[in-house]
């Protein structure tokens, strides 16, 4: 994949599952391929006149298809045939593995002698894709350093993302707002070693993948961050990790209930139905001390990194208790509150 946009001269994004394929620092990579990220892909998506889709299913995270340019040829590579023109017609079907797929086309690419062409004839508009992302990304940076309290989740997302700067380092994400956060922020190098939900949008895997991702790579540092309401559906795997003696290290950003949920009714219906997305304050932190891992308790932005460093450094399955601000708004609840009004 890397060396065909290399050779084509071409931006990637990639999907949800496929975040790491092309290194987030790969200057032709524009990071995540969700239309609601800020950054350069909703940009790049009203522009191309071709899409190449390798491999992802045009799901509800591209508008099934809609999200591009009306006008855009479509290309669709994928070794499922049924997976090719489910939601969008198909300019140009192919049955392929993409693996196979990518190198035919990096031969083909390099026979001709093309990369010099292309990259010219590409410039500008990566030029221009550049300076959206950064236009799109502007708005929200303030946050990524604010030192407000309750602690804004960007600012969460951001002291993780810094602190998990190694190659191989793995993160996991869970939960609604919290996944769009950490999604806006991670920097993510290698494939994967930054898991989510993916296609799903199930909440409650977090700590099952964060167990898993440990017992498959002992020797790498290991960081979930999850919501604090999916972190209930499944709590108890603390205890899994405990006994297995997993040291994990697990961040909750603690905004009291159900974020997503909240504010999508905030904006739908003009208020949130308490009962349904309020869960206060829990003591998750001495919870899991209970059960025998280590506990930390956040509610100042500049105790995040020393609360990371201390829970790697013990060397338990640690739980790290973040107090984050309750009225933010992440732009995945401003799409969920619009699920429904969209027309094609």
């Amino acid at each position: 994949m890397t060396a065909f946009i290399e050779n084509a001269g071409v931006p990637v994004f990639t999907s949800l599952s496929g975040r790491g394929t092309v290194p987030d620092t790969h200057p032709l990579c524009f990071e995540g391929s969700l239309a609601i990220r800020p950054g350069g892909a909703f940009a790049a998506y009203l522009e191309t006149d071709l899409v190449i889709v390798l491999g992802t299913r045009l799901s509800l995270y591209y508008m099934f298809g809609d999200v591009f340019n009306p006008a855009a040829k479509m290309i669709q590579v994928d070794i499922a045939a049924e997976e090719i023109g489910r939601n969008r017609a198909i300019d140009l079907p192919i049955v392929s593995d993409v693996q196979a797929f990518l190198a035919e086309c990096n031969a083909l690419l390099v026979a001709d002698n093309l990369k010099t062409e292309l990259t010219g004839r590409f410039a500008p508009w990566i030029a221009s894709l550049e300076a959206a992302d950064t236009a799109g990304k502007e708005p929200s940076t303030a946050d990524w350093e604010s030192n407000n309290t309750p602690i804004h989740p960007l600012r969460l997302a951001r002291e993780v993302d810094r602190f998990m700067d190694r190659e191989d380092d793995v993160v996991v994400a869970d939960g609604g707002d919290t996944t769009t956060w950490m999604g806006m922020t991670r920097t993510i190098r290698q494939p994967g070693h930054y898991l989510d939900y993916g296609i799903f949008g199930s909440l409650a895997v977090g700590l099952p993948y964060a167990n898993a991702a440990k017992l498959r790579y002992p020797d790498k540092r290991v960081l979930l961050i999850s919501g604090d309401g999916s972190i209930g559906f499944n709590f108890m795997e603390f205890e899994n990790a405990i006994r297995k003696k997993l040291p994990i290290v697990v961040v909750i950003s603690n905004d009291l209930g159900w974020g997503m949920i909240r504010h999508s009714q905030e904006i739908r219906i003009g208020h949130a139905i308490e009962a349904g997305t309020f869960i206060g304050r829990v003591d998750y932190h001495k919870m899991v001390a209970a059960l025998g891992g280590e506990g930390f308790l956040v509610e100042d932005p500049a105790d995040i990194r020393p609360a990371i460093e201390a829970a790697f450094a013990s060397g338990k399955t640690c739980c790290i208790n973040v107090m984050t601000d309750p009225t933010t708004v992440s732009p995945g609840s401003m799409a969920l509150a619009n699920v429904g009004a969209y027309k094609a």
